[in-house]
């Protein structure tokens, strides 16, 4: 197809060529084989498909993940852990998926990518550009698609292609949709309205000398409430297991093999130039410039007087992401900012107060609390890390190999198998047999924990047959059905405690509700104070600082959100509640009331509509991916599933 751009070439040098095919890696991760052993298969195997003819090569999920976790491992260095490193498989495999699924929506909804589009795509790549410009050649376009990790420039194109027509869905979707302007009302009133209140908090128990539970009302309850007490079906299962701790000690890690795999790895341990910082926001959308500046000023001579900065940034920043941590943003590295704020973070001195300076979101008041530069992190620095993650692959390879080993003897064994296990776990050092608690589908294995597939694995078995070696948080086991019981409808008296109690937390909660529904009326008419209701039911008042829509109030746990919500609709003295929270009730009364400043939303309007839209888009767009992967019936490989520790369906992304 590139046949035509032979013409007049000239050549790169070789230093440009390399620093250009590592910026374009940027843009295109490695899609080189990716084979993780076992029943994963080779590049070209599936990892995830769907209906309509979708799926993903391992080479195409390899390309997400890699991509995904050399961003991550930069940023958070050795707080990397393997937990997160499954993680961001899992997400890699669905991103990979959602990718196929979005270009089958594309074709579907008629968007093509011409030929010409995709020529001018392929040549704004500097790439493949030499000095002037120019194409470098099929030669050179060859050699650089195979470097990037495509067999072929044909397979290259394709992808590319797909690229384009994902882009051209996502135009589609972001112009059908639509924000009007009480959206755009509603979101700026959200974000600018305040208030501030006091509230006290009552517990349920504080009624408890009001309340007093019956024998009949115990009866009553358990008849309306059956299906609470209704046990699911349950088994316990008995295994063998091959356990990591009594390998440990066939195991060694010498340093050179640590060495070795730092020196192989060191992409792994290259950690980003980061800053710590704090600062104090002032926006302008409210108060003009000079007034934010001078505002802050007034608070840098308060600091430098000798104040805590944390201590002024909590009483008057406008970040709600920092405020209440005192103006700490931890540490960030460059683009994470807006450009004026990163630009003065990265070259301020550390413990020296900076500003004010603007910014595109306001003026701010910085102080720098620690500059890390980047870089290799030394050997001896990460060496212990490496070390356990060294430890933990052999052990993880070993057990399995050892339980493999475990279940071959123990399918040429006659009669028990329950009798078969203890007897081989007698016979080696390294393995042990035990017996579960009962548990169903969803619950906590005694000596196991949460494990989707060993408790698959035993609501999978018939009496007598072995499973294969399923791994656990302690190694490998290989387990057999003991017992199963029935779902069955637990007795009054096997339940009485918990029926008891839960009639109790009923009464007092009414009691609660109908007392504190009294006091808020007789607050509200000006005959009792919040005060005197606190100290008759010894409690106390506290108050709130002030916030805004979508603000949290911690003490309040998860009645937060509700109360934040009905202050803002209430006005200067008016009293809310009661609202039910964990164990008891909230009423408040509102202290102080900023509204809706129209001027401010006439300059914010803009802004504002575009970055709904974009939130809109973003939901349009998961609505659609989520709806598709259900409709195709979208599974992940099987092995490769139990490798992730998730479901084979892929029905949520």
């Amino acid at each position: 197809m590139l046949k035509l751009f032979r013409e007049n070439l000239r050549s790169l040098s070789w230093v440009l060529w390399i620093v250009i095919i590592v910026f374009v890696l940027l843009i295109f991760a490695d899609v080189r084989a990716f084979a993780p052993g076992g029943a994963a298969g080779g590049p070209n195997a599936r990892a995830a498909w769907a209906d309509d003819g979708i799926e993903v090569t391992y080479a195409e999920y390899k390309r997400f993940y890699e991509g995904m976790a050399s961003r991550y491992r930069q940023y958070l260095g050795d707080r990397f852990t393997p937990e997160m490193d499954n993680q961001i498989k899992i997400q890699a495999l669905n991103s990979s998926l959602d990718r196929k699924i979005l270009v089958r929506e594309a074709r579907k909804m008629g968007l093509r990518v011409s030929d010409d589009e995709l020529r001018k795509a392929i040549l704004e790549l500097p790439v493949f550009k030499d000095e002037a410009g120019r194409f470098v050649g099929d030669e050179r376009y060859e050699r650089a698609v195979r470097y990037m990790g495509y067999p072929n420039s044909s397979e290259f194109e394709a992808a590319l292609r797909d690229d384009l027509l994902t882009d051209k869905l996502d135009e589609a979707l972001r112009s059908s949709v639509y924000v009007s302007d009480q959206e755009v009302e509603d979101a700026y009133r959200g974000r600018t309205e305040k208030a501030k209140i006091r509230y006290v908090r009552v517990r349920n128990a504080q009624f408890n000398d009001q309340v007093s539970v019956t024998p009949e009302d115990v009866q009553a309850y358990y008849d309306a409430h059956t299906a609470d007490y209704l046990l699911p079906e349950q088994r316990t299962a008995a295994y063998l297991l091959v356990d990591n701790a009594k390998l440990r000690e066939q195991v060694e890690i010498p340093e050179e093999d640590v060495q070795a795999y730092y020196d192989a790895n060191q992409d792994e341990y290259q950690t980003e130039e980061q800053v710590r910082a704090r600062h104090i926001l002032l926006r302008t959308d409210q108060r003009s410039a000079e007034e934010a500046e001078a505002e802050l000023n007034a608070a840098k001579k308060r600091i430098e007087g000798g104040e805590d900065f944390a201590k002024v940034a909590q009483e008057i920043s406008e970040d709600p992401g920092s405020r209440d941590a005192g103006g700490d943003l931890r540490y960030f590295g460059r683009g994470r900012m807006v450009p004026e704020f990163e630009k003065q973070a990265f070259e301020a001195p550390v413990g020296q107060l900076v500003g004010p300076f603007q910014s595109a979101i306001g003026f701010h008041l910085l102080e720098v609390t620690d500059h890390r530069q980047g870089g290799l992190r030394p050997f001896d620095e990460v060496k212990t890390q490496i070390r356990y993650r060294l430890l933990s692959e052999r052990l993880d390879s070993i057990g399995e190999e050892k339980a493999g080993e475990l279940l071959a003897k123990l399918k040429d064994v006659e009669g028990s198998t329950e009798d078969a296990l203890k007897k081989l776990a007698e016979e080696t050092d390294f393995a042990s047999f035990e017996v579960t608690q009962p548990f169903d589908r969803q619950g906590v294995i005694s000596g196991i924990g949460r494990s989707v597939e060993f408790a698959t694995k035993t609501f999978e078995l018939s009496e007598g047959q072995l499973s294969d070696p399923v791994k656990v948080p302690r190694g490998w086991a290989i387990l057999t059905l003991d017992k199963v019981l029935e779902p069955r409808q637990q007795e009054l008296s096997e339940v009485e405690a918990r029926v008891t109690q839960a009639v109790r937390q009923e009464k007092l909660q009414q009691v609660a509700e109908q007392q504190l529904n009294a006091a808020r009326d007789k607050i509200a008419s000006g005959g009792e104070t919040l005060d005197q209701l606190a100290k008759s039911l010894g409690s106390e008042v506290q108050e709130s600082d002030s916030f805004t829509q979508g603000g949290a109030l911690p003490d309040l746990s998860s009645a937060s959100g509700t109360v934040v919500a009905k202050a803002l609709t209430l006005d200067e003295g008016a009293v809310g509640g009661p609202i039910e929270m964990p164990q008891g009730y909230v009423l408040f009364q509102v202290t102080e009331r900023e509204k809706m400043d129209p001027a401010g939303l006439a300059n914010q309007t803009d802004a504002l509509r575009t970055e709904l839209e974009t939130q809109k888009y973003q939901r349009l767009r998961t609505a659609i991916l989520e709806q598709r992967r259900l409709d195709l019936k979208a599974v992940y490989a099987p092995a490769l599933a139990e490798q992730l520790g998730i479901g084979d369906t892929a029905g949520l992304g």
